[in-house]
């Protein structure tokens, strides 16, 4: 929901403004990941082909919301290459922030030449409160938490491992790490993070669900189906995406060693677990079931 009303603010923008000034800036290249725009100014795609302004903004992450884009204004290009700032199109100078999800499109940098045109600072002052923090630890944790969400495995490693070596049992990081881990194919790493954490908390079953993921990759099936039984038991009752891809992991498992009746029995169950709206449930029908 937030991602569209983003999208028809922006839209709404472009139309007021769009049609006065027929220049664009073809130094602008929108090949940037957003997760390595951290603290810097980023211009978005234009909306259409014929849309001749653009939307800036500021990305930086909130440790409790992740990856944030604070949407600043609008600005065109004159005849000069100058940047013309349009954000008096904002009602009551207001601002609007975004959670950015995994997929978001490609930005550009905002080349710091323009700065003064839009009346910016190199880095506003409202986002140094996000960048303050006194517990090292949990700031670590929360930053590899926050790349995770957004499947940035290999960023969000170093930021856990820190954590680790202080404090191996800080709650929800043997989670982090498998999950990285197992992101990253270093599965072996996984087992041995997963392994103690499911003995100190063996009533997340999200860590019984790595495990299976990272037994099964290593070919151990018998493993991977033990660990994804004990994860089913911990789930509701009802349906649930977990319990329909650990139904579907663990009659892959059974397949692989070549049990055809319990194969079977477990895709008709994980087919009843999730919704026909499931991603998962389309895996369950395109295998025939």
């Amino acid at each position: 929901m937030k991602h569209l009303i983003l999208s028809l603010l922006i839209t709404c923008f472009f139309v007021k403004v769009s049609a006065q000034i027929a220049n664009v800036d073809t130094s602008l290249k929108f090949r940037q990941l957003f997760v390595n725009c951290e603290r810097r100014w980023v211009v978005l795609p234009q909306k259409s082909d014929t849309a001749k302004t653009y939307a800036y903004g500021y990305i930086y992450i909130d440790e409790y919301a992740g990856f944030t884009f604070d949407l600043q204004g609008m600005f065109s290009v004159d005849d000069k290459g100058r940047y013309v700032n349009k954000s008096s199109v904002f009602p009551n100078k207001a601002s609007y922030k975004y959670r950015l999800p995994a997929n978001w499109f490609r930005v550009a940098l905002l080349s710091p030449k323009h700065f003064e045109e839009l009346k910016i600072e190199p880095e506003p002052d409202w986002v140094k409160a996000y960048y303050k923090y006194t517990d090292t630890v949990q700031h670590n944790f929360r930053l590899g938490f926050v790349y995770n969400a957004v499947d940035q495995c290999a960023l969000a490693l170093p930021y856990l491992e820190r954590v680790y070596k202080i404090d191996p049992h800080y709650k929800g990081l043997g989670f982090e790490m498998a999950f990285a881990y197992n992101g990253l194919n270093r599965f072996d790493e996984a087992i041995k993070v997963l392994e103690p954490s499911v003995k100190s908390d063996p009533k997340n079953l999200f860590l019984y669900k790595e495990l299976g993921y990272a037994y099964a990759h290593k070919r151990l099936f018998d493993k991977a189906i033990t660990a994804y039984k004990l994860g089913l038991q911990l789930t509701a009752e009802g349906q649930s995406e977990e319990k329909g891809e650990m139904a579907a992991n663990m009659a892959d498992a059974y397949k692989n060693l070549g049990n055809q009746e319990e194969y079977r029995n477990w895709m008709i169950k994980g087919k009843s677990y999730v919704p026909p709206t499931s991603p998962n449930y389309k895996r369950f029908v395109n295998a025939g079931f």
